[in-house]
């Protein structure tokens, strides 16, 4: 999810400018949030079945990691393969618990013609990520080089509680003119749903120029939380992308 970004270019005078007044002016000449539309828009929607790649996730809770073959052009019981459990071949059980999850997600398939179900993330996820950016919150941090450190606040029109808790962060490179690493960090406990309690939480997505077109690579989410005061929520997981091929 990214949008193009111009290059900031800065005169050799600024150089004798002081820092901070160098930074409020490049901030008052650049509109920030349509940077971030253009750049959002170049990153390639790797689930909208164009794409075979294989993926690796890595389950810190579970201390298990799991590598998977996906493929579209395949008809969807063959679609995901378990290639790996720890590096080693899939015993016989967790290759028919794979094969029962995709069982079951076939049949929400056809029970849902007009509804995505599970791995199906085909639509409008650039539409949405920019959404949920309140326009006037985007703000420039630092600039190092070519990366750009814009702040964000984020907010969902029917959940604007939530997002009032969450803090984003983007990371953009202005030299190739892609997003380089998105980041949202929950800064204060909420409660997105009644007696559901998130304490702390972290998502950071990354991308990499794959033959020059910004594409998914890696994602790491961890939260922690508490559900009907009893169950403890937590999670600490990392999904690599890789060997990507066109279908």
């Amino acid at each position: 999810m990214s949008k193009s970004i111009i290059t900031v270019l800065i005169a050799p005078l600024c150089c004798f400018i002081p820092i901070q007044v160098a930074l409020a002016q490049a901030e008052s000449e650049i509109d920030y949030l349509n940077l971030i539309s253009e750049y959002v828009h170049k990153i390639e929607n790797i689930y909208d079945g164009s794409w075979a790649f294989t993926y690796i996730l890595d389950d810190k809770i579970e201390m298990e990691s799991r590598t998977v073959r996906r493929d579209t052009s395949l008809p969807f019981l063959e679609s995901e393969i378990l290639l790996t459990v720890d590096g080693m071949p899939p015993l016989a059980e967790r290759l028919e618990e794979h094969a029962e999850r995709r069982e079951r997600a076939l049949r929400r398939r056809q029970k849902n013609e007009n509804r995505p179900v599970e791995d199906e993330e085909e639509g409008n996820e650039k539409d949405r990520f920019l959404e949920i950016i309140i326009p006037e919150s985007v703000h420039l941090i630092k600039q190092e080089d070519e990366l750009l450190y814009l702040g964000f606040r984020a907010f969902e029109e029917d959940n604007q509680k939530i997002y009032e808790n969450l803090q984003g962060l983007l990371i953009l490179d202005t030299e190739a003119e892609y997003i380089k690493e998105l980041q949202v960090s929950v800064i204060e406990p909420f409660y997105p749903v009644l007696l559901v309690k998130v304490e702390s939480g972290y998502v950071s997505v990354r991308f990499e120029l794959f033959n020059g077109t910004p594409m998914q690579s890696e994602i790491s989410f961890e939260i922690e939380g508490q559900a009907f005061f009893i169950k403890d929520i937590a999670e600490d997981r990392e999904i690599v992308w890789t060997d990507f091929e066109r279908i």
